[in-house]
């Protein structure tokens, strides 16, 4: 297990900017959470290599991987949309990333089948992603992510499409996932709700920057100032 550091990042436009260091502990789920355009998601996309910062540096473990391609470095990423191939069956998208790896078809098809039965998929392979329901789509889509076995995964809003009793289950299925396998997330939601039970540890932002950072707990009994306060509000449901 690695822990993921995100060393001084910054990225400039004209009408805004995000500076922000965090680190994700080794094992363990950071989430991110706070308020739309408050520069969440440009945070993850740095991390992932999809983003280049201006300036700062992303490590993994010991190794600094900022300039590094998205592939090397050794990070898998949950998107939003799922990002799934409209043209690939469910089989064909858990193992799209597996392709190249010198896999005997025999063990391609028995890890394929090992990772949809680990997101409760088994016997979909089969299936297009149209055939499929908002949660099912999620579910692929963690699995096709798992299927490198990164060290460091990243979740962009992976809920937000669905509805309230599916994301319930969901996160529990992330967590239970995370745990089962014990890779380090960073995980970044709007929900406040969502970020305070799926994380290990919580950091809030606001306006391009992280205000506080702590076991969620902790952050909704002392919030670090006012602005804490208001985006925390009466806490989760």
């Amino acid at each position: 297990m690695v822990c993921l550091e995100l060393r001084a990042l910054t990225k400039a436009w004209p009408a805004a900017f995000v500076s922000a260091t965090l680190r994700a502990p080794a094992g363990r789920i950071l989430s991110v959470a706070g308020p739309s355009g408050c520069g969440k998601s440009t945070l993850l996309r740095m991390a992932a290599g999809l983003e280049r910062p201006d300036s700062g540096s992303v490590f993994v473990g010991e190794h600094d991987v900022t300039s590094l391609e998205p592939r090397l470095r050794g990070i898998g990423m949950v998107f939003q949309d799922h990002a799934l191939f409209p043209h690939l069956d469910v089989a064909g998208n858990v193992a799209y990333g597996l392709k190249g790896r010198g896999l005997s078809r025999a063990a391609l098809r028995e890890r394929v089948g090992r990772l949809l039965a680990s997101v409760d998929l088994a016997g979909f392979e089969r299936r297009r992603p149209h055939e499929l329901s908002g949660g099912e789509r999620q579910r692929v889509a963690l699995a096709r992510t798992l299927a490198t076995e990164p060290s460091v995964v990243l979740f962009d809003e992976p809920l937000s499409s669905l509805d309230a009793s599916l994301r319930r289950r969901l996160r529990a299925d992330i967590v239970e996932e995370q745990r089962r396998l014990g890779f380090t997330a960073l995980y970044v939601t709007h929900d406040l709700e969502e970020a305070m039970s799926v994380g290990d540890e919580l950091a809030i932002m606001s306006s391009g920057s992280v205000l506080q950072v702590g076991e969620p707990s902790l952050l909704w009994a002392a919030p670090a100032d006012a602005r804490v306060a208001r985006i925390l509000g009466s806490g989760p449901c």
